[in-house]
């Protein structure tokens, strides 16, 4: 795939006069609706350090942008990394992978945008993914942020840029879409995005389209085809157990509705008929939602499955009776699924961990479209890489037959994946040539 500006002819920009204008105004309009902005969550070390800023809502966001990022960082050693993300359960997470970063977790409002950005001035701000658009996906990043660090000089740049398509979900989301949805695309210097739809959208909604390149999806940069030593992970006595092991292992990851729960459940039900000694290992999407792990345990009680949670114990190892283990931890699905003897990835999330690993994948169908998991799900299934069941009928005698089945079609998953790399280095050509990097002199000078 070969990186493209979608066309030649330049949009016109709003001055920087009536961007400041609409910030304010906006600004205005949230403080009478929501009152004064909570205080910001800054850094403990108030030396003013320069910084390149990096939004990802998400751990599955920072993972999706890996090979990029990390290029990146070490490009530039000597910024300051900020993370900045909405969520509050991902510190840990994100600090398990880049330990010198600091992890910032914004709020709603961008009002903070300006303290963060006196006391680390951004030189290069990376947005994950989303949102392309104001309050057009799943997370929040308020208009303040990137407008601070356009403020502040620094290059603005979206990278593997999707568009959820969601619709306002209250009057301050529309009036923000409506008066700084044209202002925020003008911000951002570079707009590396997946498909040439969404750069078709992004143009139609004020994206200069010089400023837009189609560059693929970094997710398959991000493929990790080799298994992480367990001595390396954060569960070392559970994975070498897990190993040690001839029991048929089921991971199914990112199960978050309750119809689908019930399903995997009952697959397992019906597989340990046939293998009473088989193990699931069940990765919630959500373990931080109290009503939702309710409703877990009360479902394995009833069930009279044998199940122990990750987040209660001390890395002990499974026991041979145990049914279940519930991985209600951040960031250690990836480990599981390398020692999965088949994995089930849950609706509308990425097939891409366990097939890179050569795993048999089960998924069900009707996935969404408006998701950046779709592309990669059409494109897997298409090609034969998936098995889509929708009974759980279907789905145990999947299971079944892939303790046994041999690895054809694991081996192809992984060639095909392969072939769809380049994202990164597309992206990071980008930057290279914008002309205005005099702050970013490792990119613009340096090897991609």
């Amino acid at each position: 795939m070969q990186d493209k500006f979608v066309s030649n002819q330049p949009t016109s920009l709003a001055p920087k006069s009536a961007i400041q204008f609409k910030w304010r105004l906006f600004s205005y309009l949230e403080r009478l609706t929501s009152g004064p902005a909570a205080a910001p969550n800054l850094p403990p070390d108030s030396t003013v350090k320069p910084a390149l800023w990096v939004f990802a809502s998400t751990i599955g966001e920072l993972n999706a942008i890996a090979p990029f990022l990390r290029q990146l960082v070490d490009l530039h050693g000597h910024l300051q990394l900020v993370l900045l993300t909405d969520r509050r359960i991902y510190r840990d997470a994100f600090l398990a992978q880049y330990p010198l970063a600091e992890v910032i977790e914004i709020g709603t409002s961008g009002a903070p945008a300006a303290q963060l950005a006196a006391q680390r001035p951004p030189q290069l701000f990376i947005v994950a993914e989303i949102p392309s658009l104001p309050n057009d996906a799943p997370c929040r990043l308020p208009f303040g942020y990137p407008y601070q660090a356009h403020q502040a000089g620094a290059v603005v740049a979206l990278v593997n840029g999707w568009l959820y398509g969601y619709p306002p979900s209250c009057r301050m989301d529309k009036i923000e879409r409506q008066l700084l949805g044209a202002s925020y695309l003008q911000i951002f210097d570079v707009l590396c995005v997946q498909t040439d739809q969404v750069a078709q959208q992004l143009i139609a909604l004020g994206a200069d389209t010089q400023r837009v390149h189609v560059t693929g999806n970094i997710k398959f940069d991000a493929l990790q085809t080799s298994v992480r030593r367990w001595q390396d992970t954060s569960s070392p006595t559970i994975l070498r157990s897990l190993e040690a092991s001839d029991r048929p292992i089921v991971v199914a990851g990112c199960v978050t509705d309750d119809d689908e729960r019930e399903l995997v459940m009952d697959a397992f039900e019906g597989l340990r008929k046939q293998q009473p000694n088989a193990l699931l290992v069940l990765a919630p999407r959500h373990p931080e939602n109290q009503a939702v792990m309710r409703a877990l345990h009360t479902n394995l009680e009833a069930r009279q499955l044998s199940y122990r949670c990750r987040s209660n114990d001390s890395d002990a190892a499974i026991a041979d009776d145990l049914a279940v283990l519930v991985l209600d931890t951040m960031g250690e699905l990836r480990d599981f699924y390398a020692r999965a003897t088949v994995a089930h990835v849950g609706r509308d999330h990425n097939v891409l961990e366990p097939l890179a690993f050569g795993k048999p994948v089960t998924v069900r169908p009707n996935w969404d479209k408006t998701f950046p998991s779709y592309p990669v799900f059409s494109m897997a299934d298409r090609d034969g890489l998936l098995s889509v069941q929708q009974s759980s009928t279907g789905l145990q005698d999947e299971w079944l037959s892939q303790t046994q089945a041999d690895q054809r079609r694991a081996s192809k998953a992984v060639n095909a994946l392969q072939q769809l790399a380049g994202a990164s280095a597309r992206s990071l050509a980008c930057l290279k040539r914008l002309k205005r990097l005099d702050r970013l002199e490792a990119i613009q000078g340096g090897p991609l």
